[in-house]
């Protein structure tokens, strides 16, 4: 019994700390039929059940949005319907110090709505000011893969926001 509230208390800790990073995820793959609470709460219960598997060979910020993107995408792919349009009245935290910005927020999360789900894990990382090799632990590319894919993705949100 005391292993397990150990457990616990570690895993509800790590939640804590990284609580924004998994909201941040789960965020950007809401939509009509993938709600912001449910996305959330697959990914705790993921991250819940591989608790016991991590081994450190990566960082846990690494392994935390692994798993966030996978069962946000492993969501996408279960609900065939799956609509682009990201939903912003979600119930993460939207904190802007002007409606200036909370206008440039809405409009950048509407133009990552639509890109593809992989597009959509790049370029939230590189937002993140993940490094290429951080990205591509996390996305299992190649750091070579990975600037290419972000060049194109920069591209086309460059030419949806014409």
């Amino acid at each position: 019994m005391q292993i397990e509230n150990e457990k616990e208390r570690q895993f509800l800790d790590l939640l804590d700390t990284y609580k924004s990073v998994i909201a941040k995820v789960c965020c950007i793959y809401t939509s009509p039929t993938a709600d912001f609470d449910d996305l959330y709460q697959e990914t705790v219960i993921n991250l819940w059940n591989g608790f016991d598997k991590f081994r450190g060979d990566a960082k846990i910020s690494t392994w935390i949005y692994r798993a966030a993107i996978n069962t946000c995408i492993t969501w996408i792919r279960r609900n065939k319907k799956h609509s682009n349009n990201i939903s912003l009245e979600a119930d993460m935290p939207i904190i802007a110090e002007s409606s200036s910005k909370l206008a440039d927020y809405k409009r950048l999360h509407s133009l990552i709505a639509k890109l593809q789900p992989l597009e959509k894990a790049i370029i939230t990382l590189w937002l993140d000011e993940k490094s290429y090799e951080e990205i591509a632990d996390i996305t299992g590319l190649s750091q070579s893969n990975v600037a290419v894919k972000l060049h194109r993705i920069k591209e086309k949100m460059s030419k949806m926001s014409d």
